[in-house]
C-alpha cells in the first residue's frame, strides 16, 4: 500500500489524519539528528477495541496473598508520524 496514494496531493496517510487515532498531548522527543522537528505528539490508536494489559503490584502490608493484579483494557500508544493498513480518513463535520 502506497502512504501516498491520497487524492489531496501531499497527503500523508498517518495517525495524525486517520479517523481511529486520538491524540493526548504528549510529545515524544525523537532521537534523529537530522530530522528538523524530532517531537511528535502521541496518541491512542482505536482501530480495534482495546487490549487487555495487566498490571501486578505489591499487596498491602495486612494482606497475605502476596500479589494484587488488576486487568483493564488499553488502546496501543502511537506516534501521529506512524502509520499502518488500517488508515481511514477524519470524518469532516
Amino acid at each position: 500500500m502506497d502512504r501516498n496514494d491520497s487524492k489531496e496531493p501531499n497527503a500523508m496517510k498517518g495517525c495524525r489524519s486517520c479517523r481511529n487515532w486520538v491524540g493526548n498531548g504528549e510529545l515524544l522527543d525523537r532521537d534523529d539528528p537530522a530530522a528538523v522537528n524530532t517531537k511528535v505528539e502521541l496518541g491512542a490508536c482505536r482501530r480495534h477495541a482495546p487490549q487487555p494489559f495487566s498490571v501486578e503490584s505489591k499487596a498491602g502490608e495486612d494482606s497475605s496473598a502476596g500479589l494484587d493484579i488488576r486487568v483493564q483494557g488499553v488502546w496501543p500508544t502511537v506516534p501521529s508520524d506512524a502509520w499502518c493498513g488500517d488508515w481511514e480518513p477524519e470524518f469532516k463535520t
